[in-house]
């Protein structure tokens, strides 16, 4: 479900960017300012670079539900979601330090004015609500941000999103529908 809830977003910051900025071509990718190698991520050169930094489970909204009903109203035990909180950075990644802040500016601007999506799941998966908030770092946070990152500072703006829902949808049992309550006197 995270890798929806980032290629949606990505999708609709794309379409936004194209509508401010007058260009056809997707300014924003999902991904590593590295490769696998260390070295510089040809990708996402001159890009505005959206990569997951964190995950958190969200233990105050943990869900409980063991059971699903199917249409056919048999009920089937699984096990409960997980629902975690995902951190994205957003880095301006361009030749120009002033593009550079002027992408992270229009990052903001998106966020401001669209935060809630809804992610539909790919037939195995719910839909999940996924709401994106600033999420700002200390100057501490941000370095040792940017050392685990290898990277130098450059312009960039993290949020997070929450609540992302993963569930496995094996099922464990079914259950037959309740048809009578038998009592006895």
């Amino acid at each position: 479900m995270i890798h929806l809830a980032v290629a949606q977003m990505v999708d609709e910051l794309n379409a936004y960017l194209n509508l401010r900025s007058g260009f056809n071509q997707d300014r924003v990718v999902a991904g590593s300012l590295f490769d696998l190698n260390g070295a510089i991520n040809p990708r996402t050169r001159d890009k505005v670079v959206a990569s997951m930094v964190n995950v958190e489970e969200d233990r105050v909204y943990h869900s409980l539900d063991t059971y699903q009903i199917r249409a056919d109203g048999v009920s089937e035990r699984v096990k409960p979601k997980v629902r975690v909180n995902v951190y994205v950075l957003f880095v301006g990644n361009l030749d120009k330090y002033d593009e550079g802040l002027k992408a992270i500016s229009n990052v903001i601007g998106f966020f401001q004015r669209r935060n809630v999506f809804v992610v539909s799941g790919n037939g195995t998966e719910d839909a999940s609500r996924v709401v994106f908030e600033l999420y700002s770092l200390t100057f501490e946070q941000q370095n040792h941000l940017w050392a685990a990152l290898g990277a130098k500072y450059m312009p960039s703006v993290m949020y997070k999103a929450g609540i992302v829902d993963i569930r496995d949808t094996q099922v464990e049992a079914e259950v037959p529908p309740v048809e009578e309550i038998a009592t006895e006197a």
